[in-house]
């Protein structure tokens, strides 16, 4: 995995499974032409889903924003967003 930049955000979201949410979550990604690094989605043993997205670069103000529009999904259950700042090389 090569991740570009000084900046990793890390969206972590727990949701009901439901066939359309991971196609939900990475639309507000596609929209605003972020790509993501990566990213995982597996279902719980509680017979939910959790999504973990890792983005390089994403402004503060932009996670925040995604971050509120995740959680108007209505399978959303949890969403936070972490971003970590890399020491310049």
């Amino acid at each position: 995995m090569v991740l570009t930049g000084n900046r990793r955000t890390r969206f972590s979201v727990h949701t009901e499974f439901e066939p359309s949410t991971l196609g939900r979550v990475l639309d507000l990604f596609t929209v605003r032409g972020l790509a993501c690094d990566t990213m995982t989605a597996r279902k719980t043993s509680d017979g939910l889903q959790w999504i973990e997205l890792h983005c390089s670069d994403v402004e503060d103000q932009h996670a925040n924003l995604l971050l509120n529009q995740i959680r108007q999904i209505i399978a959303v259950r949890t969403a936070r967003v972490e971003t970590t700042l890399l020491a310049a090389s």
